[in-house]
């Protein structure tokens, strides 16, 4: 019987994703209590829309009862020499990495919809594919996948590309032998956190959004509150200082 997961990699390879794992459509492990506890604490600030789809983004069977398998696909952004210089430039606004180019999600997305075709075409098995437009855990369930773990800053931690990863995934009702999930790496390393200009983050692996600079300048729609607005600077779309600062991210 041919490898089906080497086919699938190889074909998602050739469309210009660097990673490609898999895992069984199924709860990763603590995710469900993890969301009620950001959202108990109202630490999602006025993203009321992860209220209303919590069940469903907490478990993919909820979402799509068919899905047998998820596909955890990553799109390495980073800069060319590995490198990122943690420095705010003072004299002109300063934009997240991942906003500089074309919108991330038309371009992860074009490419899911040509892996995702190709599935069912070559498989006859349904598809869905996802990149940040549903709700769904991406972050979770590429750790479940062993596409990196989730670091105390919250965000994915790649062994290869740190956390410059765009992620997206194509649920299918294709069975495939899953990955082994990868592991916590971040031992007693804080910097993330104590790089964080508004302190944004109340313990490690916790994140209150309400004083996330990324949150204030992309998702929040009111005025942002006076005690934020010296720390922020010169950002005015997104942050990435606790990405910068990470060990991960230097190699």
């Amino acid at each position: 019987m041919p490898d089906l997961r080497a086919q699938i990699r190889a074909r998602a390879l050739s469309e210009g994703f660097d990673v490609v794992r898999f895992a069984k459509a199924e709860a990763p492990p603590n995710a469900a209590e993890a969301l009620a506890s950001f959202i108990g604490k109202r630490r999602h600030g006025t993203m009321e829309w992860m209220e209303r789809n919590a069940d469903r983004r907490a478990d993919p069977q909820t979402l799509w009862p068919d899905a047998k398998t998820v596909i955890v696909l990553g799109m390495n952004y980073g800069p060319r020499n590995g490198t990122f210089d943690h420095g705010i430039p003072k004299d002109r606004a300063a934009i997240s990495v991942y906003a500089q180019n074309d919108d991330y999600h038309d371009i992860v997305k074009s490419k899911l919809k040509k892996l995702a075709g190709w599935i069912a075409q070559d498989f006859q098995e349904d598809v869905k594919v996802f990149v940040d437009t549903a709700p769904v855990m991406e972050k979770p369930l590429a750790q479940q996948a062993g596409a990196g773990w989730q670091g105390k800053h919250t965000n994915l931690v790649s062994r290869l590309y740190g956390s410059w990863l765009f992620l997206g995934s194509v649920f299918t009702t294709l069975a495939l032998s899953p990955d082994e999930g990868e592991v916590d790496h971040c031992g007693g390393c804080r910097r993330c956190l104590d790089a964080c200009p508004t302190d944004a983050f109340p313990a490690p692996y916790q994140i209150d959004a309400r004083r996330c600079i990324s949150y204030l300048t992309i998702e929040h729609k009111d005025h942002i509150p006076l005690e934020f607005r010296e720390k922020m600077g010169n950002r005015i779309y997104g942050c990435d200082d606790c990405l910068a600062v990470c060990p991960w991210n230097k190699f």
